[in-house]
């Protein structure tokens, strides 16, 4: 385990509100059906970390994401196949939730003195 730097009494809080999403198999199904010459992906449950603006609550982030979730549902797409011809058409909230887990954390921690860049 790496040893940490400095010894902070605390951690900066970051404004933002976190929503972790994470592939189910229907995604990998769905992946593996666009090559059926290749190895099939293997499924892994590791996901991406989606920050947004800063909400009062998390029925607020939950209300954020039920608005915007094609906006990672597409970035996701895009991640695994970039012919949106083959995306599936009617990508609903009900969809999303089928093919991905998805977590909501309010509370985002710095533990690092680096400013964070954006690329």
């Amino acid at each position: 385990m790496e040893e940490m730097e400095d010894e902070l009494e605390y951690y900066e809080m970051l404004n933002r509100d976190a929503i972790v999403v994470k592939p189910k198999k229907p995604l990998f199904d769905w992946a593996n059906s666009l090559t059926p010459d290749e190895d099939p992906v293997p499924e892994s449950k590791r996901g991406k970390i989606y920050l947004i603006k800063e909400k009062d609550t998390e029925e607020a982030v939950d209300r954020w994401l039920r608005r915007n979730f094609d906006r990672i549902f597409t970035a996701e797409l895009a991640d695994w196949w970039l012919d949106e011809n083959d995306w599936p058409e009617k990508r609903t909230f009900k969809l999303f939730k089928e093919w991905f887990d998805y977590e909501i954390d309010q509370l985002v921690l710095d533990m690092e003195s680096e400013d964070i860049l954006k690329d």
